[in-house]
């Protein structure tokens, strides 16, 4: 069994929480993905992942092996590119989509910097808390999306642009009313206040903790596919919100919001870009992709910047 090729299903089985998502993205089998895996355990000698009909999870192995095969799948594409050649000159418009919160706090600073750095690429970016469809990256003209949930299609590649950190929190008013959850089964007696379309299962909380991981499938009492829409609910009493802790630093440095389960910390989802899978990457994706990584990495992207959340609410 080649290595790589299972080093990679390792990856995108863990990627996308899913056997069968994997295998879709991939373009194989469910089944020979799993093989992939299992093959992996048999040659390490450890067990990378844990299984239940609703979930999987790392051990500390898996974690461990995990970063390892990121990095080494990375440094293979870094000396791939350099091998072939220095690229051809990014020029033209570059139009791209983001989240409209980090967008605004984030992204566009990125952009204006690129813009700098690169003056013959026209960039238009538009922050939209839809996510646009994959359709619709012909009809909009988009070059690029920079999305917090996997597109799922093999249609497109997804390249992971920075990890955001994701944090429980609630108001002060609402603990009092209703008491502070100790553990995470504790959050099924909770109203809670839901991302949605952001991953399959939005209703399924998942942390990890003295106990190991668990997920907890929660009751929605307030629901938004904007975070800046969750946080206001979380500041008026609504209940417990899961959201980017980027959102709310402000908020959690001020008093107004406060985090709940300290003990248990809950699982980062990554920024991803995503674009058609083409023969030829276009050098304006690939000069702008490569660009966002280095920015971000030079930056706590997890706390508020100088512009003030609440005013871009």
């Amino acid at each position: 069994m080649d290595r790589f090729s299972t080093m990679e299903s390792f990856v995108r089985v863990v990627r996308a929480g899913s056997f069968t998502i994997a295998a879709s993205q991939l373009g194989l089998s469910r089944a020979l993905v799993s093989r992939h895996v299992s093959d992996l355990e048999q040659r390490l000698g450890v067990r990378l992942l844990t299984r239940s009909t609703r979930s999987l999870n790392l051990t500390d192995e898996g974690r461990t092996y995990l970063a390892f095969c990121e990095q080494l799948l990375r440094d293979l594409e870094t000396n791939e590119r350099s091998i072939a050649g220095a690229r051809t000159e990014a020029v033209g418009t570059l139009k791209l989509t983001a989240p409209k919160s980090f967008g605004v706090l984030h992204v566009a600073d990125a952009t204006v910097a690129f813009a700098q750095a690169q003056p013959k690429v026209r960039v238009s970016l538009l922050l939209e808390d839809v996510s646009p469809r994959m359709g619709e990256f012909g009809e909009k003209g988009l070059d690029l999306a920079l999305r917090i949930t996997s597109a799922r299609n093999v249609s497109f590649v997804e390249e992971e642009i920075v990890p955001l950190d994701w944090v429980a929190c609630t108001s002060p008013g609402y603990l009092t009313r209703e008491g502070r959850p100790r553990i995470p089964a504790d959050l099924t007696q909770h109203a809670c206040i839901v991302h949605v379309n952001v991953l399959p299962s939005d209703h399924v909380w998942r942390f990890e903790g003295p106990q190991g991981p668990q997920s907890i499938k929660v009751k929605g009492a307030f629901m938004s596919n904007s975070a800046l829409a969750l946080r206001k609910a979380a500041l008026a009493d609504l209940g417990i919100a899961l959201v980017p802790r980027y959102v709310v630093a402000e908020d959690l440095a001020a008093g107004r919001l406060v985090s709940v389960l300290p003990r248990y910390r809950t699982v980062a989802r990554p920024l991803l870009a995503v674009y058609p899978r083409t023969a030829s990457v276009p050098p304006k994706v690939r000069v702008f992709v490569d660009f966002l990584k280095t920015w971000f990495a030079a930056r706590n992207v997890n706390q508020a910047p100088r512009a003030s959340i609440s005013r871009v609410a």
